[in-house]
């Protein structure tokens, strides 16, 4: 069944998981990265719950998630993070499992931007970031960043990717992926990129990560491109 050829990633703190119970969200199965303190959330078709360190936001989540299932992921991989019961993310979340779904389960879809990356943002920093989600906000209110080694933005891109002009780019760390995209680039690629986000709950280092998934899996060949 092609449905199994798909697997979800969800990055959780303190979320509920309500969602889970919602449809399409009822059509997969979930791998659950608990990086918070407790398991009181909903469990509905959760396969697996991997206890790992709250450090690097989702970022590290995912990059964890690749590097320790390098040589054996799924034909398709979707990341979400645990609060997709903000509207603004379930709708991306929504139409994302959709295009799965209308594609048979044998396409990821790169929701994005078609924008120069390293050019849009090559002045981005950020010294201050709260979490948006309410529940993960009562256990944990900070909000200053441990600032990026390499800043700002363009300087942090160009030390990984050098001069490739990827176009592609998301917020709210909500994306698919085939696992062709992934292992055309060798697993010490993800690895030098965890290191820049696993010593710290809140690193700047995961904001330029949210922005260069696009270029972190460039060229974005078997999986499919759409504005959104």
């Amino acid at each position: 069944m092609y449905k199994n050829n798909v697997e979800i990633v969800i990055a959780r703190y303190n979320e509920s998981l309500l969602w889970l119970n919602e449809y399409p969200f009822t059509e997969f199965e979930y791998i659950v990265y608990n990086k918070g303190d407790n398991e009181n959330f909903n469990k509905t078709n959760v396969k697996k719950i991997v206890q790992i360190q709250n450090v690097g936001r989702c970022d590290h989540t995912y990059l964890y998630h690749i590097i320790h299932n390098y040589n054996n992921l799924s034909g398709i991989t979707v990341f979400f993070p645990g609060s997709i019961d903000i509207d603004y993310k379930k709708n991306k979340a929504i139409q994302l499992l959709n295009n799965i779904i209308n594609s048979n389960y044998k396409n990821a879809y790169f929701l994005g931007n078609n924008d120069n990356v390293k050019e849009l943002h090559k002045n981005f920093t950020l010294d201050e970031w709260k979490c948006s989600h309410s529940e993960n906000f009562l256990k944990n209110n900070e909000s200053t960043l441990l600032k990026c080694k390499l800043r700002p933005y363009a300087k942090w891109y160009r030390y990984f990717f050098g001069n490739i002009q990827a176009k592609w780019w998301i917020f709210c760390g909500i994306f698919s992926i085939d696992k062709r995209d992934i292992i055309q680039h060798n697993i010490n690629r993800y690895i030098r990129l965890i290191h820049t986000v696993n010593t710290h709950s809140n690193p700047e280092a995961a904001h330029y990560i949210e922005r260069s998934w696009g270029a972190i899996f460039y060229p974005l060949i078997y999986t499919v491109k759409i504005q959104g």
